[in-house]
């Protein structure tokens, strides 16, 4: 770069100086001076700048031209100046920094103290065009010359308003297409915006232009200038001056040019605001088809924040016409379902927005059905990915866990299934769904954390699978099948996490068995669920979870009814919950079973009668109905003490006990036959009589007062018939039944024994006002009665011809039960010389038994004890192999949990830790026996044959050690039963009929000893004898038993 000497210098400065005393030159000479100076082409030196500022000092160049307002030449020479670059690379650091201070200083200076310089408000004013283009200028060269750019600063803050206004509107349509010419200037962006800002009608006169602006911004990425730019010129006018339509008609057009890797942000700091804006104002309806499809072009972008982009349009109140946008919500449920693919790596999703617009979906449809047409289809296919229910690989490495929004998502897609349309095969898609998904869940490693969205997703897919099977009601024998076995395979996992969490296969298992058993029609298909029966069944008596009692109990309460033969099977685990776990809610299905099985509900006669006195009013009623049901059915079956536990029952009870009416009923059943049994409680009946004014207990009171009759003849006709009426004399306040009954009662009695029905006659009369009291009167003085009362008089000796048959039985069955009882002590005397010889013969038994034993243990223990130590490494070395079939399915035939494998798969040779488990916890032969059964004809003969081979060499002949101890055990178990059968039956009987009274009979206290000696000496020698001869031992022990 040229330097200024000093010679030289001080000669020109001189020569101005000279030339700006009296007189001036003229201010024109100057300027025009001035202007060849700039006008050399390489003028970016010290030489030119230091001539330039010392005409400017000497002459106060800028003051002059100011003060007197000649405009021209200022024009001319800032025209003069646009014609230099000031490029950064032409000229050194030092030169470049006193042009820039030249200027921003001097020329133009920011401070308003001084005068010696051009931009001064008035005078900016005042050629503001000229000013306009000299700032266009510095915006074209400010990003690649630092002194425009000073320059640019200086206008930015000495006039502001510099493009306010324009004299001609062609330049504000120039500023327009300026600002987004390359390279686009920020700093032009930000000073135009702030004077659009301040002048909407710039911007409502060049909308069109406007909105190029912010199109070209954003494709060019310019996120700063754009989101400025919109905030200061558009959003702040946008209720008055700007087209609504026009604007969100462009992002629709220009949102899906925005290339892929800029979207995120320009939603982010452009979209989101222009979104929020919208969704906040007040806009015509007209503008609502526009914006629905403003919102499913921001899905479309796929990114993080363009759902709560969408979500601000969605939300606006009262605006939109859902019923006529029904065929755009496929658009929308597809794009939403695409954010599948969006991963998010923050713990909390920034994807919840999703979730918010899918039940403003449902929210729509519930009020316009029309949008589940649009919404079943896409809704199902999206369950179906997140499910994998429609992957044509089922293999576990196929199917993963989604992203946690995905599983949010889930929920209310769920309900934008159109249940109208919802078939068989939809449910059963849902419940291959559950059944893999419990699959994956067995599969997966345990380490991996417990996921309670996924987890919340996939039990709602189980209510709304309820939802669907309530509104088809009836399913088919495979949908059956298929609920049966997804069912069993949740019951079969665990119940709760290791934090107590309820499991997710517990909770799908709980919606789906409460929902089912109203649907059970049919035997066959409740017998698909036999096996879930049994295990929830198991689940609560066994391993203690009392609530799948409530399980047990709703469902026999719902099918029993409708399928009574199956329900019979199972009448002993019925009473067992009942009187063991005190289950008292399955006593409502006990009534309605006895006649599928009498002889389970006459043993536990006595269980029925003690839990009446404990159990709740609910299930009192229940049991008392039994109670009734077996005394009308068999009461002879009725002791003396177990009417005495009724009556202290019926004693205990309050006036207004349900169960009363059962009780009582249930007694006067046992009164037709057994009326000696009643003499003692009759004061307590006759109390209920008249305290409760209890029909039952009257109809009870009936029966004995009846029966008694028969039995004792006349004295006790006339002090029963006293007793009745002694009731309707002191009572005033009986009811009308009552009475009835009464009546009724003597006229029964009359019917036996007329002659103490004609004593009481008079005091008959007493109530001759009532009908019945009448129609007896009549009876008792013969008069012709009416077709109808003589009707009632013929089935009151039916009646009473029907007792006395009963009772005549009672008597016979009595004595005959007394010659069979004689009968039958001979012969137990005679059982009693065979059991001491049986038992004889058993000692001897035992003691070849015993001897058998330790022999058996003595091989036993001499071949686990000398196992090859290479054998053992070579059962490590394949067992610990990992395979579907290695020492872990070992572990399991075991019976070891997975909480004890996941210990030893720590170990360095697990196989060997588990071998010493199982010999350490078990007998020589227990162990013995479990190996045999899991190794022997599967590792032994891979060793020797070849691991190939091991299942076709010699036939299969692997089969037998496995087939023959199964075949072996039910033999040995088929053996027991009859033999415990025989005994049972035909023990003490010559012949092989059996009486009901025969029945009745037990065998002396001294001989049952004996028996039960044999039985308990039988078994423990039996528990001695191994596997390889229990079932030769055990004939010969039952031949010689049986003689």
């Amino acid at each position: 770069m040229v330097k200024p000497t000093s010679a030289k210098f001080i000669f020109v400065e001189a020569v101005i100086e000279h030339c700006a005393r009296e007189p001036l030159p003229s201010l024109s000479e100057i300027v025009r001076i001035v202007r060849r100076i700039l006008d050399c082409e390489m003028i970016f030196n010290q030489w030119y700048l230091s001539s330039i500022e010392a005409f400017h000092l000497k002459f106060k160049l800028c003051q002059l031209l100011t003060s007197t307002q000649s405009y021209d030449l200022i024009e001319s020479f800032l025209q003069s100046l646009k014609k230099h670059t000031f490029l950064n690379e032409q000229s050194d650091k030092i030169t470049e920094e006193n042009w820039q201070h030249y200027f921003s200083r001097r020329i133009f200076s920011p401070l308003s103290c001084d005068s010696n310089k051009l931009n001064d408000e008035k005078t900016m004013l005042a050629i503001r065009p000229i000013f306009q283009q000299i700032f266009r200028h510095a915006v074209r060269l400010s990003h690649q010359s630092r002194v425009w750019a000073s320059i640019l600063d200086v206008f930015t803050r000495t006039l502001p308003t510099l493009f306010d206004s324009y004299v001609n509107v062609e330049d504000a349509q120039i500023d327009f297409l300026q600002c987004i010419e390359e390279p686009i200037s920020n700093d032009y962006i930000l000073f135009i915006s702030k004077s659009y800002n301040r002048n909407p009608h710039l911007i409502k006169n060049n909308l069109s232009q406007a909105l190029l602006v912010i199109e070209r911004l954003l494709l060019g990425y310019h996120i700063r200038a754009v989101r400025y730019y919109i905030d200061q010129a558009i959003l702040a006018h946008i209720e008055t001056v700007i087209d609504i339509e026009a604007l969100v008609q462009m992002f629709i057009r220009v949102c899906p040019l925005i290339p892929i890797d800029h979207r995120q942000e320009s939603c982010k700091e452009v979209i989101s605001n222009v979104a929020y804006k919208l969704g906040r104002m007040k806009c015509s309806k007209k503008l609502a088809p526009i914006f629905f499809d403003f919102a499913i072009t921001l899905l479309d972008l796929c990114v993080l924040e363009a759902p709560s982009c969408a979500l601000y349009l969605l939300e606006k109140n009262d605006f939109y016409q859902w019923k006529d946008l029904a065929p755009r919500f496929t658009d929308l449920l597809r794009l939403c379902s695409a954010y599948e693919r969006v991963e998010v790596k923050k713990s909390s999703s920034e994807l919840d927005s999703l979730v918010t617009i899918l039940r403003l979906v449902v929210d729509r449809a519930k009020a316009y059905a029309i949008i589940y047409r649009s919404t079943h289809k896409e809704a199902l296919q999206a369950i179906s990915r997140w499910t994998y229910t429609n992957d044509n690989n089922n293999n576990n490495d196929n199917r993963k866990i989604w992203p946690n929004h995905v599983y949010d998502m889930g929920r209310p897609m769920l309900d934008l299934i159109d249940q109208r349309h919802i078939t068989i095969d939809i449910c059963t898609q849902f419940i291959e769904a559950l059944r893999l998904r419990i699959i994956d869940n067995e599969l997966a490693e345990d380490d991996i954390p417990i996921n309670y969205i996924m987890i919340s997703f996939f039990v709602n897919i189980a209510a709304q699978l309820t939802n669907y099977i309530d509104l088809l009601k009836v399913l088919s024998n495979d949908v059956h099948s298929r609920l049966a076995t997804l069912l069993l395979k949740a019951l079969s996992r665990p119940l709760r996490y290791e934090n107590g969490d309820m499991s997710m296969e517990y909770a799908i298992a709980e919606r789906l068995w409460h929902c089912l058993c109203p649907y059970l029609i049919n035997e066959a298909d409740v017998r698909l669920y036999e096996p879930c029966i049994q295990r929830i069944h198991s689940l609560a008596c066994d391993e203690d979870e009392t609530k799948f009692f409530e399980w047990w109990s709703t469902f026999w309460c719902c099918i029993t009814m409708k399928v009574p033969d199956f329900a019979a099977n199972y009448v002993e685990d019925f009473f067992q919950d009942v009187f063991e776990h005190k289950q008292t809610v399955i006593t409502s299905v006990l009534p309605m079973l006895y006649f599928k099985r009498p002889e389970a509900y006459h043993a536990r006669l006595g269980n029925i009668i003690d839990a009446l006195h404990s159990s709740d009013a609910s299930s009192s009623c229940w049991l008392a109905q039994v109670f009734a049901t077996i005394a009308q059915e068999r009461p002879q079956l009725i002791t003396s003490a177990q009417v005495d536990r009724i009556f202290a029952i019926i004693q205990s009870r309050s006036n207004s006990s349900h169960d009363l009416h059962f009780l009582f009923q249930g007694l006067g059943s046992v009164a037709n036959i057994e009326p000696l049994l009643f003499d003692s409680y009759r004061p307590i009946i006759l109390q209920f009589v008249v305290e409760s004014q209890s029909v039952p207990a009257m109809k009870c009171l009936q029966q004995y007062f009846v029966a008694a009759t028969l039995v004792h003849g006349q004295q006790s006709a006339s002090e029963y018939l006293s007793v009745l009426i002694d009731l309707l004399k002191k009572d005033t306040n009986i009811t009308n039944d009552i009475r009835s009954q009464i009546f009724h009662t003597c006229q029964l009695i009359g019917v036996i024994n007329k002659q103490a029905l004609e004593t009481k006659r008079n005091d008959l009369l007493t109530f001759d006002t009532y009908s019945d009291c009448r129609i007896l009167i009549d009876f008792i003085d013969g008069k012709r009665l009416t077709e109808e009362v003589q009707a009632s008089i013929n089935k009151t000796q039916d009646e009473v011809a029907q007792m006395e048959k009963r009772v005549v039985k009672t008597e016979r069955d009595v004595e005959n039960v007394t010659n069979v009882v004689k009968g039958q002590e001979l012969k137990v005397t005679n059982l009693a010389v065979q059991v001491d010889a049986v038992d004889n013969r058993l000692s001897d038994i035992s003691e070849q038994v015993a001897a058998q034993s330790r022999e058996i243990e003595r091989i036993d223990a001499k071949t686990l004890s000398h196992i090859p130590v290479a054998w053992g490494r070579e059962v490590s070395k394949l067992l610990n192999r990992r395979a579907n079939n290695d020492w872990r399915l070992l572990g399991k035939r075991f019976g070891y949990s997975n909480s004890e494998l996941r210990h030893w798969a720590l170990q360095v040779d697990p196989t060997m830790a588990l071998l010493n488990e199982w010999f350490m916890t078990h007998k020589a032969d227990e162990a013995t026996y479990g190996l045999a059964r899991d190794l022997s004809p599967r590792l032994f003969g891979a060793f020797v044959y070849g691991w190939n081979d091991v299942f076709h060499v010699h036939n299969y002949f692997f089969w037998i050690p496995i087939i023959g101890l199964i075949m072996g055990a039910i033999l040995d178990v088929w053996i027991h039963t009859g033999y415990t059968w025989l005994i049972k039956h035909y023990g003490h009987f010559p012949n092989n009929e059996r009486t009901d009274a025969d029945k009745k009979i037990s065998i002396p206290k001294m001989y049952k000893q004996n028996i039960l000696m044999i039985h308990m000496s039988l078994n423990k020698n039996l528990q001695k004898c191994t596997v390889k001869s229990k079932l030769c031992n055990y004939e010969l022990i039952v031949l010689l038993y049986l003689g």
